[in-house]
């Protein structure tokens, strides 16, 4: 498959195990982008990081902006010159992820509670899920900040709803 250059960065790659883990130093080099996944490269050595494989995209530090892609026994810290479009892969890439871990029962709880539906007898109906599930799936919420305390959408719940969905929600003006 053809991978379409999309911008110069520097990278870094943890390998992590129960024993060991190995940091490899920082190398400049290119992102390319492809149907099926992320590559990095050297110049010399390619990386894949295949989308599928992703289990979250996140924001180790703002100026100047580092992403940090985690897979399951790596993961690869990202700087470039150009923040805006490290940021806009981020969110492309954020739905795929947040789908496949939270799945949809963390989506339609999330739908639900948006429109005022917060009753755990009553989303387990709607849902058809046992209300324990219901609970777990509302603890797991608020633990990664889904889900506020207080009740309101957290900034992890939007960015698992796109924009269609959180102005149909009412959770944007």
């Amino acid at each position: 498959m053809k991978a379409q250059k999309y911008e110069d960065v520097e990278f870094i790659i943890n390998q992590k195990t129960d024993n060991f883990k190995a940091n490899i130093i920082w190398k400049k080099g290119g992102l390319y982008l492809s149907l099926s996944g992320l590559f990095l490269t050297d110049g010399t050595t390619w990386y894949e990081l295949p989308v599928k494989d992703l289990d979250n995209i996140s924001i180790i530090r703002e100026e100047p902006l580092k992403l940090k892609f985690k897979i399951p026994s790596f993961d690869v810290t990202i700087s470039g010159e150009h923040a805006e479009r490290l940021l806009a892969l981020r969110h492309f890439l954020l739905p795929y992820i947040s789908g496949r871990i939270h799945g949809n029962e963390m989506k339609a709880l999330l739908k639900l509670w948006a429109i005022g539906v917060r009753e755990p007898h009553i989303l387990k109906k709607l849902m058809g899920v046992e209300e324990e599930k219901v609970e777990e799936l509302i603890e797991k919420a608020r633990k990664e900040n889904i889900l506020h305390k207080n009740g309101d959408i957290g900034p992890n719940g939007n960015d698992m709803l796109t924009k269609d969905e959180r102005e149909f929600l009412g959770l944007e003006e």
